[in-house]
Order: C-alpha cells, then sequence, then structure tokens
C-alpha cells in the first residue's frame, strides 16, 4: 500500500512542473473568428511621375477573419488566416464610375502576449481586390489586383474568449487597368476564440 502512494504522489509531483507552466502561458491559441469594420483608402501611384500618390477615394469597407494560432511558446502564438472585407469605394468623374469590390487576404497571422490581456500581432499575405470602371455612354471594364499584404495591430481580451481588436495595414496590389494600385486601411475587428 506504501508503494502505491509513494508512486501517486511522485506521479503528482512530477506532472506539476507542467501544469504549472501551461498555468502560466499568456499565448492566446486556438481557432478565432471575428467581424471587422475598416476604413479603406485605395490609392495609385506613379502615373505622372515615380512615387506620386492619388487617392481613388475613402470609405467604410465591412467582413470578417478566421484564423488558428498554433502557441510556440508561453507568449507567441503563429497560424494561419484568411479574410473577406465587402468595399464601398466609389468615384465618379466625366460620366465614369469606379468602383472596388471585394478586398481578399489569406497569410501567416504571428502574436506576442502583452501581460495577461494583452497581444500584439501582425500579419503577411496575399491579396486580392478587384475593380469596375462603369462608363456611362455604354461598357463596363475590370480588372483585379494581386499582392503582398501587410498588417500590424493590438487586440485586447474581454474574459477567456472574446476580444477586440484594432489594425493598421497596407497592400501593394500590382497593376490595376495598368497602373500601380495600393490598398490602406485602418479598422477595428470584434472576435472570440474557441
Amino acid at each position: 500500500m506504501n508503494k502505491i502512494i509513494l508512486a501517486g504522489a511522485l506521479a503528482a509531483i512530477s506532472a506539476s512542473p507542467a501544469f504549472a507552466q501551461d498555468a502560466t502561458s499568456t499565448a492566446r491559441d486556438g481557432f478565432r473568428i471575428e467581424a471587422r469594420a475598416t476604413y479603406e483608402t485605395p490609392t495609385v501611384s506613379s502615373i505622372e511621375e515615380d512615387d506620386d500618390v492619388y487617392k481613388i477615394g475613402s470609405a467604410m469597407a465591412f467582413g470578417g477573419e478566421a484564423g488558428f494560432d498554433l502557441a510556440v511558446g508561453e507568449r507567441v502564438v503563429v497560424g494561419p488566416y484568411a479574410q473577406y472585407e465587402f468595399s464601398t469605394i466609389e468615384s465618379c468623374d466625366s460620366g465614369a464610375c469606379l468602383s472596388a469590390d471585394g478586398y481578399l487576404e489569406a497569410g501567416l497571422h504571428i502574436g506576442y502576449a502583452v501581460g495577461t490581456s494583452g497581444q500584439l500581432y501582425g500579419k503577411v499575405g496575399y491579396a486580392e481586390q478587384g475593380f469596375e470602371v462603369d462608363v456611362a455612354t455604354g461598357g463596363d471594364f475590370k480588372d483585379t489586383g494581386k499582392g503582398v499584404a501587410f498588417a500590424l495591430g493590438y487586440e485586447h481580451s474581454f474574459g477567456p474568449n472574446f476580444y477586440g481588436r484594432v489594425e493598421g495595414g497596407y497592400a501593394d496590389l500590382g497593376e490595376v487597368f495598368t497602373i500601380n494600385t495600393q490598398r490602406r486601411h485602418f479598422g477595428i475587428a470584434l472576435g472570440t476564440r474557441f
């Protein structure tokens, strides 16, 4: 009987450090899904001279993001993500209107826990956004920009599952209608982890 009690005590002692390590981890891992609202500004550049930048317009975009984060340390998570936002951009001039279609982004998310409730994060991935020109005299023209996106943000937890985010980002969409096109955004998100 004493051997059984001793074996049980040794097993409990040896398991305690691992349990303590898990308890002190502040990494925010697991599957997550969020609703997003961003202020987006598509721009074009290098039209008249190198590095000049012109706004196409600015408006709100709404959508969502899903991701899965894997803890690779007590404070660090890494994982894939994908997002889609519906754009409301439209700019009209001289009988023609340029509008932006939905914005798609997918890539790698990296987070670093700050304290017990905060997380700094960064994202890098593939970006794609469509544009359409409607001419009053007739005719629709469409093109899609594709390129690389970057974003930085801060996340704050509201309990064990819910969180809010503030994020800013930039996407180089390559050429749209043979013109260099970019997208800048700043927004907020509300999400939950499972």
